[in-house]
């Protein structure tokens, strides 16, 4: 399968559309082919573009496995923080940051020379926790119950 040629045609179709993707990956073990978009939308949308983006690679079956499942979704409210640039975009942003050793929940409050400087909750009192941006495993947005 030549992941390139299908991405980006995936990806020229959907800009087309106007939609923003966030990410296209092919996980080989099952089979899938995700999708993911960075727009808010409904069921009903995301069926129409499911329906649209499969009736595309209908046109390069060649190109693909013979079974594949074709996964299209949107990034949602917990949407990972994949890079730096994300990362300074979420400053006052409450995220989830995990390491090696440790999970946080808590307020970005900023990010300078590689470290998280984070805003969370312990117990009763608020505290800082500082975390190295290179040694997190996981950093995504997180929902505020």
């Amino acid at each position: 399968m030549d992941k390139e040629k299908i991405f980006t045609l995936i990806t020229d179709m959907l800009e087309k559309e106007g939609l923003k993707v966030f990410e296209i990956t092919y996980h080989k073990n099952d089979q899938t082919l995700c999708v993911l978009l960075d727009e808010k939308m409904d069921m009903d949308q995301i069926e129409k573009v499911s329906s649209q983006v499969s009736d595309l690679l209908d046109q390069y079956e060649d190109d693909l496995p013979d079974n594949y499942f074709l996964d299209v979704s949107t990034v949602g409210a917990e949407r990972p923080i994949r890079n730096e640039e994300e990362l300074k975009a979420a400053l006052n942003e409450y995220i989830y940051v995990k390491t090696k050793d440790s999970e946080y929940y808590g307020t970005l409050t900023s990010y300078k020379n590689g470290v998280m400087n984070l805003k969370v909750q312990d117990k009763t009192r608020e505290k800082d926790v500082s975390v190295e941006y290179a040694k997190a495993k996981k950093v995504r947005y997180a929902v505020k119950f």
